[in-house]
């Protein structure tokens, strides 16, 4: 499970920034919203967190830097210079455009916890460690840091309690590449469980993915999370019955000809791929309706569902950005109920959302510690803070309070919009003497 994530100097995020999956004190949903740890440091985890805040105050970057920490531990051996460079993104006002971006993500996996940090720039790995709690004490596997005077790379001595050729792998780590993917692709099993989390246990969706048809279709190949798929759509009143992947021969299609989809070929039309929906209306012939006839709202249903599933599944963690895009409140409230229902969802998933619907502000559904807001600071730098900061009541309307701008982190519209209208009457006033001079 991620226990937090920080980041620095990366996009629109100037100083340190946190989040944390920890939760407070209070009792709200505990049995359903929280997992006990069995760590004395760290006694609870919540299980999902929606980010809010004004169009351009740093959602989606902080979604991007979690992105790019994961391509850079999944990837960063493989990277050219140029596609090395092009991760480095620093916040570009003032000095810092030359400075590091850091980075560090905090990890639970199977009672051990690991606290992973790495600073770069588009030259070099600044700094890389790697501190693992088995017990209360931490043992510090690794750190290395470059040393600006003697130009070189300082290692710290490796922990006793880390295994394996460590030298030849230390050896093995060039200054754009991590040590832990080094490490990790030249197989040390201790590193194993963390890199396999940020292989496999982090997802992280985009709206312009889940319009992606080639996902859906990925979907429909695989029966059992088709079927599963389809009952929540039905579940949320939207009456398909089936979906496939459209034959290419439209003649042999439309006679309702059955025919095999091989496994790793996806059909095309005019060099697009072509998913299928099923309609069967009461009193009509079955209709099949190609995805470019159908809703944005169906798409994007399907493209979230299946990765739902998998989340609550494989006990994963699901990032969704702009969760709410074409998505009803109501439908909206029915995803995140879905992931916290203790039937449902008996594992460690979590969820992580960015949203602007603030009908999911409320405290009937979501604890206190588990809404999250992003604003700008007067520098223009993002700060990232729970709606605790503002001490609400635990029985608060929390969503009128916020459009209200009791917590902050709301867009400020009316000075620019009165100024827009003063400018208007007098742009107005102008041309209408202008005729009648005329």
């Amino acid at each position: 499970m991620l226990i937090g994530f920080k980041l620095g100097n990366f996009r629109s995020f100037l100083n340190e920034q946190s989040f944390s999956y920890v939760t407070s004190s209070d009792r709200a949903h505990e049995s359903t919203h929280c997992v006990r740890t069995g760590m004395k440091s760290i006694p609870r985890l919540s299980k999902s967190a929606i980010i809010f805040g004004p169009n351009g105050s740093g959602k989606t970057n902080f979604v991007i830097g979690l992105e790019t920490l994961r391509d850079l531990v999944l990837h960063s051996t493989a990277y050219s210079e140029q596609q090395y460079a092009e991760r480095y993104t620093p916040f570009q006002f003032g000095p810092s455009a030359r400075e590091a971006t850091r980075f560090e993500i905090d990890v639970l996996l199977e009672g051990v916890r690991y606290r992973y940090s790495v600073a770069y720039d588009a030259q070099q790995i600044w700094s890389e460690r790697l501190l693992v709690y088995k017990t209360g004490k931490a043992q510090r596997w690794f750190e290395r840091n470059h040393d600006e005077v003697s130009r070189s790379e300082i290692w710290q001595p490796f922990s006793p309690n880390f295994n394996g050729p460590r030298e030849m792998w230390r050896k093995a780590t060039r200054a754009k590449a991590l040590f832990l993917t080094t490490a990790a692709q030249l197989n040390s099993e201790q590193l194993k469980p963390l890199f396999h989390w940020f292989e496999h246990c982090m997802e992280i969706i985009f709206p312009s993915d889940t319009a992606d048809v080639a996902r859906i279709a990925a979907s429909v190949q695989d029966p059992r999370l088709k079927g599963r798929t389809l009952k929540l759509l039905q579940a949320v009143g939207i009456d398909v019955e089936d979906v496939r992947i459209a034959d290419p021969d439209r003649a042999i299609s439309e006679l309702g000809a059955a025919r095999t989809v091989n496994a790793g070929h996806l059909p095309h039309v005019n060099g697009r791929l072509q998913v299928e929906f099923l309609y069967a209306r009461g009193g009509s012939n079955p209709i099949w309706l190609e995805s470019e006839y159908e809703a944005a709202g169906i798409h994007r249903l399907f493209g979230l569902f299946g990765p739902l599933i998998g989340t609550i599944e494989n006990d994963k963690l699901l990032v969704i950005d702009e969760f709410d895009a074409n998505l009803h409140p109501l439908i909206a409230r029915f995803l995140v109920k879905f992931v916290n229902d203790p039937i449902i969802s008996k594992g460690r998933s979590q969820l992580l959302l960015v949203s602007h619907n603030t009908t999911l502000m409320d405290l009937d559904m979501l604890r206190r510690d588990e809404i999250w807001l992003t604003e700008l600071d007067e520098s223009h730098a993002s700060i990232l803070s729970t709606v605790l900061r503002s001490s609400p009541r635990k029985h608060e309307q929390i969503a009128k309070g916020y459009l209200r701008g009791r917590y902050g982190a709301v867009p400020s519209i009316q000075p620019q919009f009165d100024a827009l209208v003063n400018e208007a009457k007098l742009e107005g006033g102008k041309r209408g003497r202008a005729k009648c001079a005329s």
